[in-house]
C-alpha cells in the first residue's frame, strides 16, 4: 500500500521553483526518485533532500503545474501544511519580484508581519 500523497499547486516555472527552494535552504536533485514507507520509491522531477526521514518531491503534471509528493508520515522537520505554505509563499514572492524587475520597478520596502504576510512597496522613476 502506497503512502505517497500528492498536493496540487499552481507552480509552473521550474527554474523559479528551483531558485525558491535554494533560497529556502533546501538541497535539490532533478530527475530522480524519493523514498517512502518500506523502501517504496516514486519518480519525481525535483527532489528536496531532507536530512532525516523521507524526502519531498515535485512532479510536473500534464497540465503544466507541479505537485508536491511525499510520504508525509516519514518526513521529519516539517509538516505537509507548513512546507506547502512556505514554498508557495516564496514562489509567489519570487514571481512578483521578477515581474517588478521586468516592468522597471524597484523594491523600496519589504515588510513581514507576525502572521507571515509580506507587503512590498515598489517605485518606478520615469
Amino acid at each position: 500500500m502506497s503512502h505517497f500523497t500528492q498536493v496540487a499547486t499552481r507552480i509552473t516555472d521550474k527554474e523559479m521553483l528551483l531558485t525558491c527552494l535554494k533560497e529556502l535552504g533546501y538541497v535539490t536533485e532533478e530527475k530522480t526518485s524519493i523514498r517512502g514507507y518500506r523502501g517504496q520509491e516514486t519518480a519525481v522531477d525535483i527532489a528536496v533532500r531532507v536530512q532525516q526521514g523521507y524526502d519531498i518531491g515535485f512532479v510536473l503534471g500534464t497540465d503544466g503545474t507541479f505537485s508536491f509528493v511525499a510520504d508525509w508520515f516519514g518526513v521529519q522537520g516539517t509538516s505537509e501544511k507548513e512546507f506547502t505554505a512556505k514554498v508557495q509563499q516564496r514562489y509567489a514572492l519570487c514571481t512578483v519580484m521578477e515581474q517588478v524587475r521586468r516592468q522597471g520597478f524597484n523594491v523600496v520596502e519589504e515588510q513581514r508581519d507576525a502572521t507571515g504576510e509580506i507587503r512590498l512597496t515598489v517605485r518606478r522613476w520615469v
